[in-house]
């Protein structure tokens, strides 16, 4: 399909940008979690998930659609199969995401509607726009380029913003464990 081909390689710097930065993002929250573990005990393992595994896995989301759009496929179809999969697989792991954030609720109670909204909600919403962009490759809709685009952005921003928000709680763990007793 030589239409698809020309019009996939117009988006290649788009998807080696995006990809670029999720590698990095992915790396600095290796160093993020390297420098967290002094922070880590049997009682805050849920909550550190619970931080932890959204914006990894936003990250991933979109180094692995990056990668998959700039291979040299040259069919729709192998790349609406990954677009197909990738969202199932990762709407299953909300799952797991709700129980974490829940428990930390319960622990913690610091755990705001905005956090579910970027942990959950927003995520399985993304989930279902790539589905559809998966879809728009089957039916040979040129504008699935323009929506996978769409939402690997705000994939990514929404792993910028659980990277941040992972900063903050690990901040707040180390005042809750430094501070001194009955303050």
């Amino acid at each position: 399909m030589p239409a698809f081909a020309a019009t996939a390689a117009t988006w290649q710097n788009f998807y080696l940008l995006v990809g670029t930065a999720a590698a990095t993002l992915i790396g600095l929250m290796f160093v993020a979690v390297t420098f967290g573990a002094s922070l880590m005990t049997a009682e805050a393992s849920p909550s550190a998930r619970a931080w932890l595994d959204p914006p990894f896995a936003h990250f991933v989301t979109v180094l692995f659609t990056a990668a998959v759009m700039v291979s040299p496929l040259t069919s729709a179809l192998p790349i609406a199969a990954a677009l197909l999969i990738v969202p199932l697989m990762r709407s299953l792991a909300l799952v797991r995401v709700y129980r974490r954030m829940r428990e930390a609720h319960a622990r913690y109670q610091d755990i705001e509607l905005s956090d579910w909204m970027s942990g959950v909600v927003l995520p399985l919403v993304c989930y279902l726009a790539l589905l559809a962009s998966g879809a728009g490759f089957v039916g040979g809709y040129p504008m699935a380029f323009a929506g996978l685009a769409a939402v690997i952005v705000v994939i990514l921003l929404l792993g910028v913003f659980g990277a941040w928000e992972l900063m903050m709680w690990l901040a707040l763990t180390r005042l809750r464990r430094d501070a001194p007793p009955g303050s």
